[in-house]
This record gives structure tokens, sequence and C-alpha cells, in this order.
């Protein structure tokens, strides 16, 4: 089982189709939901899982960072931004009306969608939409998907490239039981991180300022409520080092002015 991928989706889902560009011949398993695909590589049935965190139209997958929090077993050590091209697929029969789609993929389209009076419908799944419109036989039924999946699920391609953003692009990143933090890669890379700044004046500002006075790019950064907690927040980031060398410093001095913190992935920066 060791050569076997995860992801999160069906088979012609955009994580499918990244993790055949970074692990080309390896046998790729989809999982119902992220959640799924992190138990997968903890229970060693997949030996690491290729996952989305980010879409430059939609903004940050949540649910990963937060199932990164979780397993500090895992961590990060690779990166992939992969181009997306969304097409409206079809059993071809009637119109459409109605697009299913992951909610993500319906965002990145939600424009296009709207001036065309189709109704946004989520799925699980870009792909898992394709097969469920290719099954379900329900007049006015699209999805949003890839055009792998419209060949796998034999739909047509009734209208191409339907994001927003012509530049509709997805980071990805791959997370395996072996910590990315431990390693340091020489050369660009990049520190994916979570914290908890200390709960007093200036807690978010000093940590800003060490990033800043290291001359240092903070490439993302977004808050997530902590549970039972009211009115707290951890912090998720990416931080871009000229050398990875410079990373275990950097979370030395991270370290002492946080509550709490806790490096994904140290790896190298594409």
């Amino acid at each position: 089982m060791a050569d076997r991928i995860g992801y999160q989706g069906e088979p012609g889902a955009y994580s499918d189709e990244a993790c055949q560009t970074l692990f080309p011949g390896t046998e790729a398993v989809g999982h119902p939901t992220f959640a799924g695909a992190f138990a997968a590589v903890l229970a060693g049935e997949v030996k690491a899982a290729v996952l989305p965190v980010e879409n430059s139209r939609a903004g940050v997958v949540q649910e990963v960072s937060d199932l990164l929090w979780r397993h500090s077993e895992l961590g990060v050590v690779a990166e992939h931004v992969m181009a997306i091209r969304h097409q409206l697929l079809s059993r071809g029969e009637a119109p459409v009306t109605r697009a299913w789609s992951h909610p993500q993929a319906l965002a990145q389209c939600a424009d296009w969608l709207g001036a065309h009076g189709i109704v946004a419908v989520p799925f699980s799944d870009t792909a898992g939409a394709a097969r469920h419109v290719a099954t379900s036989g329900v007049a006015g039924d699209g999805a949003i998907a890839s055009s792998r999946a419209a060949e796998l699920y034999g739909l047509k391609v009734v209208a191409e490239n339907v994001s927003d953003e012509p530049s509709n692009q997805t980071r990805f990143v791959v997370v395996t039981r072996t910590k990315g933090a431990d390693s340091v890669p020489s050369g660009p890379a990049k520190v994916t991180m979570g914290f908890v700044v200390k709960h007093q004046p200036g807690g978010l500002v000093s940590v800003l300022e060490l990033f800043s006075n290291l001359g240092l790019n903070l490439s993302r950064l977004d808050s997530r409520p902590i549970p039972d907690q009211p009115f707290r927040y951890r912090f998720y980031a990416d931080v871009e080092l000229d050398d990875g060398a410079q990373a275990p410093a950097l979370l030395r001095q991270l370290e002492a002015i946080s509550e709490e913190l806790r490096p994904f992935g140290i790896y190298p920066r594409t």
C-alpha cells in the first residue's frame, strides 16, 4: 500500500489530477472527506495525501488547515499550484438550469452561473457531481467539473472555462506521516504553520513585527475561532524564506512570543 496516494473526491476530481501530476504512475485513492484522507495517511493505507489548501478565487480551504492542527503527527512536505479549468457538463438532453459541484468550485463560478440563470447546488466534490448528473437523469441538471470528469462519466461539455477568473488556480499540499518540519530544504522554502498569540495587547503585532524585522514575506494569514474559547482565534500562516536554513531560528523566535506554535511543514517553495 506504500505506493498509493490519497485525495478527497472521486476519480476525475482536480485533486486526482494533482495526484497524477505529482506522482505519475502511482495509484490515486479517493476518499469522501478530507478527514478520511487524513485518516488513510495515519493508518498507513496511503503514503501521502494531496489536498487543496487555497484557491485564487474562492480563498482558503479551512478544513485542511484545521486537520493539520489536529493531527500534529502529520506534516506538509511539498506544494503544487495547478491551473483550474472548470467546464459545465450535462447529459445534453436539455438546457442546464441547475449546476451541481463542490462549494469551492461553485464559488469560483458564481458570477458566470448567476449571469446564465443557473442555480448552484452543492455536492461533495466536482467529479462526484459529474457522476451524479450522469446517473440521475434529471432534465436540466449539469455539473461544474473537469474535462476528464466528462470523459469518465460520459457527459458533454456544454460550456468551456466557466471560471469567473481565467487565471483560476488552486494550491495543493502533500501531507505525509513524515513531519515536514523535521527536515530543512536548501534554497527558497516556505513554512506553513499554525499559532495562537498571547492574550495581551500587541500579541499579534509582535508576531507580525518579527516577520517584518526579518524581511520575510507573509504570503498567507487567516484566523479561525478556537473551540471552547469564545472570541479567541488561532492563526494559520505561510511564510516565504530565501533559504530553508532560516527556518529553525525563525521558529524559535516565534515560539518565544506565541502562546502556542505548531509548524506544519518546511518545504521547497514553488
